[in-house]
């Protein structure tokens, strides 16, 4: 796998990444329209953090049923921060950070006594 490409190609007006199409909204914003019905949760963190890297611009998230569940999945995970955006009448999910692995649990701070 290393030393493959893993980006995003273009096919007329839209950007392919595997099963996810998205397109630029404008010079700042690219948009992810649909992840696909068989995409996982891993496969969208990956055209995520792949359009964040080739486009150097805000990614925005259309809401589908399909796009939502997964989004959910990786926000619960903790593998990415999301801001709901209304656009007129679209809402999108805005894009404001991901990672490729979660944070690690918070340890508890023990107390210890010594006796004297």
């Amino acid at each position: 796998m290393s030393g493959e490409y893993h980006g995003w190609d273009q096919e007329d007006d839209h950007w392919r990444f595997a099963d996810v199409i998205g397109r630029p909204k404008n010079e700042f914003v690219f948009v992810i329209e649909d992840f696909g019905a068989q995409t996982t949760a891993r496969q969208a963190l990956s055209a995520i953090m792949s359009a964040m890297a080739q486009f150097q611009e805000r990614v925005q998230v259309i809401q589908t049923d399909c796009n939502t569940r997964l989004i959910m999945k990786l926000r619960e995970a903790s593998l990415l921060r999301v801001a709901e955006i209304t656009d007129g009448e679209t809402k999108q999910w805005g894009i404001l950070g991901a990672t490729a692995k979660p944070p690690p649990p918070k340890k508890r701070f023990k107390w210890k006594f010594w006796a004297s």
